[in-house]
């Protein structure tokens, strides 16, 4: 599964799910990161108090 990270927002998006409802797109582009890594999403939630954005959930 593929994740956008907007470390702007501290939010992390599915890629196939992200849309406009989301509104990552008013963060800046250094500020974004794509990975496949679950364990990588898992630390940040755990660690660093990111969340998973609540329309890309499904």
């Amino acid at each position: 599964m593929n994740y956008l990270i907007d470390h702007e927002t501290k939010s992390i998006h599915r890629t196939s799910f992200a849309g406009d409802l989301c509104g990552f797109h008013t963060s800046s582009l250094e500020n974004r990161e794509f990975t496949q890594s679950i364990a990588y999403v898992d630390q940040l939630i755990n660690e660093s108090q990111y969340s998973k954005c609540e329309f890309c959930v499904s």
